[in-house]
């Protein structure tokens, strides 16, 4: 698989608290406010949601046709070279793809419940609340109050970095490269 070139790391990267814990799916005042923004889903992934459609639409109480607001976008941007940007659900303001009733993703319980490829899980909602855009990686700001990585640290506890949290779901996806000379750089 491709994965995205990325040559640029904003350093406020190395200085946002990450997310500590289990992340957004551990204990947290997050109301999964990030996904009433909806998300791109890339080429990779729609294939892959495509093939588990069977179990993902009763998750969700759709079709998955009718979970996107846009067409196939060409953009090399994204793994597979093109995206579709999902639907908001207009009863509970909630991305498409969100499960019905109960909090979390119907794509990243496809994962941890189902054991489906963690591909399945979009590449932007797997490194949240960091993003990227045209080879720069960043966070994703302003960041909503109840994220996870700016909720109070347990007493005691020291929390690396969002880059430092995030980092196996960032090699996984992306290819840190050097401005201009094409090589391999620590991500």
């Amino acid at each position: 698989m491709k994965k995205i070139i990325i040559r640029h790391i904003d350093p406020k990267l190395k200085k946002q608290k990450g997310l500590f814990d289990d992340g957004c799916m551990g204990a947290s005042d997050c109301k999964d406010e990030c996904c009433e923004w909806g998300c791109d889903i890339d080429l990779v992934t729609l294939k892959l949601i495509e093939k588990h459609r069977d179990e993902i639409e009763p998750l969700i109480g759709a079709r998955i046709e009718d979970c996107f607001s846009t067409r196939l976008k060409k953009d090399d941007d994204y793994i597979g070279g093109a995206y579709r940007e999902t639907a908001v659900r207009k009863s509970d303001k909630r991305c498409a793809f969100h499960l019905i009733g109960k909090r979390g993703c119907s794509l990243f319980s496809m994962w941890a419940e189902k054991k489906a490829p963690k591909r399945i899980v979009p590449t932007i909602c797997r490194v949240y609340p960091i993003t990227w855009h045209r080879g720069k990686l960043y966070i994703d700001s302003p960041l909503r109050k109840p994220c996870k990585c700016r909720e109070t640290t347990p007493k005691g506890a020291k929390v690396p970095s969002l880059l430092d949290t995030q980092k196996k779901e960032l090699r996984a996806l992306f290819e840190f490269v050097e401005k201009g000379n094409g090589k391999r750089k620590e991500g």
